[in-house]
């Protein structure tokens, strides 16, 4: 079931996270300085630019809890789609203008780099971050939160970037004394360079899932069949003829309409009567839901193709 859970407020946890990406921006910025390494820089900035979205993402959940008003008659659901697609595309971008600059220092050579309190950083980043990832997904989950799911991919991506940061600096440190100490200027890029390439498809997937939505597509099978599985008991309960169901989703937000098929004329009262308890049905399943539920004895106006499927829903 689908709904909006207790704990700590979306906003809460929105605002918690904006904290903590300053405060690793500022560390990070520092210890950038003394180590001279880029991944760390990269990082940094990384926090940085990430609380300005987090700050953006806190506006986002606002309008789409406000819900629908005289400017955007069907609510801000669309918000959350267009916001995750800026936000990974900009998060692909990092991606790419870290994997260039590893890939030149690579074929340039390499580069030495300082480790000692720059390994201390990325330590507590490495735990800091996995903790958020941790807590983020868990509560993306209970609040059926694209947003708080896009974010808590993005700490995965910190989190794994910053352990290619902690395992470069460890064989900066304990590599030079033994055979393999030819690779150490290259360890730093290369492993950057490895995580880049391992967690960029997650973000793809991501960037396409969420245009998909904003071009309207049809939601998961899942969905659609879980959806289904709720309108039917209605159909049969009270001697229908069939119906059709058409839905999209964008973010969190389920657009639905059906077409319910009469096979005998029905009071007024009647129908309304099952229109609102289906309607209070789907929004048990699907919390953050728009429904429009059209009662029909006449199908002439139903579209062709509405009609070829009517059986499927008997």
């Amino acid at each position: 079931m689908r709904k909006k859970s207790k704990g700590f407020s979306e906003i809460s946890l929105i605002k918690f996270v904006t904290v903590i990406n300053l405060m690793f921006a500022v560390g990070g910025f520092y210890f950038a300085l003394i180590s001279r390494s880029q991944s760390v820089l990269f990082d940094s900035i990384y926090s940085f630019t990430s609380s300005f979205f987090m700050l953006m993402s806190l506006y986002v959940v606002r309008l789409i809890k406000k819900g629908e008003d005289e400017n955007y008659h069907f609510g801000y659901g669309s918000f959350e789609s267009l916001f995750i697609v800026i936000q990974t595309m900009f998060i692909l971008t990092m991606n790419f203008v870290l994997a260039y600059f590893a890939v030149k220092t690579l074929l340039s050579g390499g580069a030495h780099i300082g480790v000692d309190a720059a390994t201390m950083y990325t330590a507590i980043s490495v735990v800091v971050c996995a903790l958020v990832y941790v807590i983020l997904r868990s509560a993306a989950k209970r609040h059926v939160s694209p947003v708080l799911s896009a974010e808590a991919k993005s700490w995965l991506n910190d989190t794994m970037l910053s352990i290619a940061v902690l395992l470069a600096f460890f064989g900066i440190i304990f590599l030079p004394e033994t055979r393999f100490a030819f690779v150490v200027p290259y360890i730093d890029s290369g492993m950057t360079l490895l995580f880049i390439l391992l967690l960029v498809p997650q973000f793809v997937r991501q960037l396409w899932d969420n245009i998909l939505e904003l071009l309207n597509s049809a939601p998961p099978a899942n969905i659609q069949q879980e959806l289904d599985a709720v309108i039917n008991p209605f159909i049969v309960k009270h001697n229908l003829a069939g119906f059709n169901a058409y839905s999209t989703k964008r973010g969190r937000t389920l657009y639905v309409v059906v077409h319910v098929y009469l096979n005998k004329n029905r009071t007024v009262k009647t129908i309304d009567r099952v229109r609102k308890k289906m309607i209070r049905a789907i929004r048990k399943y699907w919390h953050y839901s728009e429904i429009d539920i059209i009662f029909t004895y006449d199908t002439t106006w139903i579209p062709l193709s509405s009609m070829n499927n009517l059986s499927q829903n008997i």
